[in-house]
């Protein structure tokens, strides 16, 4: 038992450093042989675990996919109100895009289309689960407009989020994620909300800038 408990152990260390380095340098920078010696262990253990590097890289983005989703779910249970939840996940998922190397996300789609195909439909990479618990909970806590479509307008929102990529026009011509999130995110959640809910985006503005 305590050696499957080890085995474990290792392959998630391996996907969880291997996700640091392909944010840090990018993907086609780290072979295999520099992700053993970053992580001051053989190729061998690694490839005992993960058949080639596609299948560690799927593995490091369901994890960090899973990882986002706990960090979403707990944020908006912990917060006050659906409109503190929604900076808090912004300014997390800002601060995160942010901290990518740009490198990332162009060698993932470049070259490693099998495994971007597999996260390339709506719903793989985000998690539309998250954003309709959001609007299920502003509903409730008289934030959101009860009349809205949920489907709807919660597709609409992930188009805007679209928007975000580092290989959209809009961040193409220099324009900061704050400010996409500013100028788009927030009138698009006003236009959704009671009187209640745009004083508290109001109220709630400052957080992204702390």
């Amino acid at each position: 038992m305590p050696k499957i408990c080890k085995s474990v152990e290792v392959r998630e260390r391996i996907i969880v450093e291997a996700g640091v380095l392909f944010g840090k340098f990018g993907i086609r920078s780290m072979t295999m042989d520099s992700l053993a010696e970053e992580m001051g262990i053989s190729k061998r253990t690694i490839y005992e675990r993960f058949k080639d590097k596609d299948t560690l890289l799927l593995e490091v983005i369901n994890y960090y996919q899973n990882q986002t989703k706990e960090e979403a779910l707990r944020t908006i249970d912990e917060s006050d109100n659906v409109i503190e939840a929604l900076f808090r996940i912004m300014k997390q998922t800002v601060n995160r895009v942010t901290q990518m190397n740009p490198l990332f996300f162009h060698d993932f789609k470049k070259y490693h289309r099998k495994v971007y195909r597999e996260f390339a439909h709506p719903g793989e990479i985000r998690d539309f689960s998250i954003t309709q618990k959001l609007f299920e909970t502003g509903m409730e806590q008289g934030i959101f407009r009860d009349d809205l479509h949920m489907d709807i307008v919660n597709r609409a929102l992930h188009a805007l989020f679209d928007l975000f990529g580092h290989d959209s026009s809009l961040v193409g011509a220099g324009f900061d994620h704050k400010d996409l999130f500013e100028h788009m995110i927030i009138p698009y959640f006003r236009g959704l909300s009671t009187k209640k809910g745009r004083k508290l985006l109001q109220d709630y503005k400052s957080i992204m800038y702390q």
